[in-house]
């Protein structure tokens, strides 16, 4: 890493240690607007602007050599600038009609990761593959994610249909999810990868929603399995994906935690819909070429869990886990585990901080083509620590180490700073 590079990062820390308290009360950088903000989400419409940049270098090892060099030029370091612009719609507080909601978002980024030099399996910056619109990987791109309409027909009851945002699920409340930009960076920790077989970025579909108490909730839903980020959805409609997701929450001694399962089948597959994460990666390190594909219905099973041992999601730590199994075709991975610790407020006078570690295996599957090139299992840890500078701007320091399960990749070693606007 450059020495600018090193310099950001050192400053960060020194931010840490001084106990850098938040400069002001907003939430966003922008305020209030001067009262149009507040007066907008009392007659029902809210808007929310956020951008992360993210510096990223390769320390040791990763893939690099001259048959690195005849495809790609990525170099050590890699910075990704990626941003969205959500908005929502309550019909009822608009004046129109009780329970509904139509919520939109547009996502871009720009610049080059080091995906591809880092050379491993798990996307080691899950920011840089969102929007992911399938031939601009690594490269600029800008894509409508989300377009949804729900509508409420109970108190705990809820259809909804459109566009959908296939990142939102998974969520694990100390590891994160495809989504988060205060946890950790690498992908395999925020979402088991056996769902990338079946879950686009985004595609067109439907589902309804159930919350029959406060500990409870879950959904049904079925979408295509074709990635459509960044074209028209109706010509990238290729096979269907059934769902559903449970969540459970308990606490235990007091403690609180919860359990989400959920399970994915996909039908009339056309193509191996791996394009959020493994099979873009694979493809550019391995062969150049589109993976093998397959026509065959396939499934996948995820599973994760979080348990405080102190305090709560305001000021304590627990324990999480994630695991993942697939069929192992046409999806790379055939199952995943990661186990972390993690929380908030680590440091004296950083309240509003947050931290965490994590380890993740991936056992990739017994595909002819993966034997084929020597393709192993992944083993690999991830260390941060999130420091809220004020309640708008949040800076991370990220650590990773990483054995690929790539040929002719080292053991890749990986530092990153990471800073997150609010506006």
């Amino acid at each position: 890493m450059t020495r600018l590079g090193l310099l950001a990062l050192a400053f960060a820390v020194f931010l840490a240690l001084a106990g850098v308290s938040p400069a002001r009360a907003d939430d966003t950088l922008t305020g209030d607007w001067g009262g149009a903000r507040s007066g907008l989400e009392t007659r029902g419409l809210s808007l929310d602007l956020q951008a992360t940049y993210t510096y990223q270098g390769v320390v040791r090892g990763g893939f690099d050599g001259p048959f690195f060099d005849l495809f790609s030029d990525e170099g050590d370091e890699g910075r990704t600038l990626s941003g969205n612009l959500a908005l929502s719609l309550d019909t009822e507080k608009a004046g129109l009609w009780w329970g509904g909601a139509l919520d939109a978002k547009l996502q871009g980024r720009t610049w080059r990761s080091v995906l591809q030099r880092a050379g491993t399996v798990a996307s080691v910056n899950d920011d840089a593959l969102y929007p992911n619109v399938v031939d601009r990987f690594d490269e600029s791109a800008l894509a409508l994610t989300e377009l949804v309409y729900t509508q409420a027909i109970s108190e705990t009851i809820w259809l909804y249909a459109g566009l959908l945002d296939g990142a939102q699920g998974d969520e694990n409340e100390l590891l994160g999810s495809a989504v988060s930009d205060s946890k950790f960076l690498n992908s395999a920790i925020l979402y088991s990868l056996v769902e990338n077989s079946t879950v686009p970025n985004v595609s067109l579909g439907a589902g309804i929603e159930f919350a029959p108490s406060d500990a409870i909730s879950g959904s049904l839903s079925v979408f295509a399995s074709e990635e459509s980020a960044g074209g028209d959805p109706f010509a990238h409609s290729e096979g269907r994906t059934f769902s559903t997701e449970w969540t459970f929450a308990h606490a235990l001694r007091g403690l609180g935690g919860a359990q989400t399962f959920g399970f994915l089948y996909g039908v009339d597959l056309e193509r191996a819909n791996l394009d959020a994460s493994s099979t873009l990666i694979l493809d550019s390190i391995l062969l150049g070429q589109p993976t093998p594909t397959t026509s065959e219905d396939t499934w996948a099973f995820y599973y994760n869990a979080h348990q405080y041992l102190h305090g709560d999601e305001s000021d304590g730590f627990g324990i999480a886990l994630r695991f993942g199994l697939s069929n192992g075709d046409p999806n790379p991975v055939k199952w995943n585990l990661t186990l972390g610790l993690g929380g908030t407020g680590l440091l004296p006078g950083r309240d509003h901080d947050t931290w965490g570690i994590g380890g993740f295996y991936l056992a990739m599957s017994n595909l002819e083509f993966l034997q084929a090139l020597d393709v192993n299992d992944e083993l690999g840890a991830e260390l941060f620590y999130n420091i809220a500078l004020t309640p708008w701007l949040h800076v991370t320091l990220d650590a990773q180490v990483i054995d690929s399960a790539l040929p002719r990749v080292d053991t890749t070693w990986m530092l990153a700073g990471r800073a997150h606007v609010n506006f």
